[in-house]
């Protein structure tokens, strides 16, 4: 049996891809902005943890940005980094690199809707790779845009795990698809994904 891992993640906002309700809608808008590298949709996610208190998630900790579906383009729209940028010209957080690159494309988790379709833990390990740097804090917590399954977060974290044993890895994502039966678009949720390079188990 393969050992599972336990790494903590904070989200901000609910996202729902399919939903018909103003704050659905409204939050389909909003992952546009944060997806085009909107500059000021990063200053209101730094406004967002101001407000409420989570600036304590960050410290200490190099913020690490997840790369696109496919390797990086010289010029082409980053939004992890935009969000990392904005995150550390604001205090929150010491420092940030880019030491996750992806090595090969795969298919974007935007245009497929269910588990069955989407990429695998196992799909990201053999399209990311790691370049270990120097980093003195002792936490690392990666940055994405959107938290689905966690697939992604933790092939990522695993990846670092392995590369940094001794560092506490977090992850944080402006956004984390639910549906809007019920709730508001801020919706702040701080737990632990559990997992192995198989599969994740999310709370809820």
């Amino acid at each position: 049996m393969k050992m599972n891992m336990r790494f903590k993640y904070f989200t901000l906002l609910r996202y729902c891809a399919r939903g018909q309700s103003e704050n659905a809608k409204k939050s389909k808008r909003l992952i546009g902005k944060c997806k085009n590298g909107d500059v000021m949709f990063s200053e209101n996610i730094v406004k967002g943890i101001l407000e409420n208190g989570k600036e304590a998630f960050f410290e200490n900790a190099t913020l690490i940005p997840v790369p696109r579906s496919t390797p990086i383009i010289e010029n082409a729209t980053f939004p992890a980094k935009t969000i990392v940028e904005t995150l550390i010209n604001h205090g929150i957080g010491n420092e940030y690199r880019e030491c996750i690159k992806r090595t090969t494309a795969i298919k974007k988790s935007s245009n497929n809707y269910t588990a069955q379709t989407r990429n695998t833990v196992p799909d990201h390990l053999n399209s990311l790779s790691v370049t270990p740097l120097l980093i003195d804090t002792p936490t690392l917590i990666i940055v994405d845009d959107v938290l689905t399954l966690g697939n992604t977060s933790m092939a990522c974290a695993l990846l670092l795990k392995n590369a940094y044993p001794d560092k506490e890895i977090k992850i944080f994502c402006p956004f984390r698809t639910r549906k809007f039966d019920s709730g508001d678009l801020i919706d702040i949720k701080e737990d632990y994904m559990i997992g192995n390079d198989t599969y994740v188990r999310l709370p809820d």
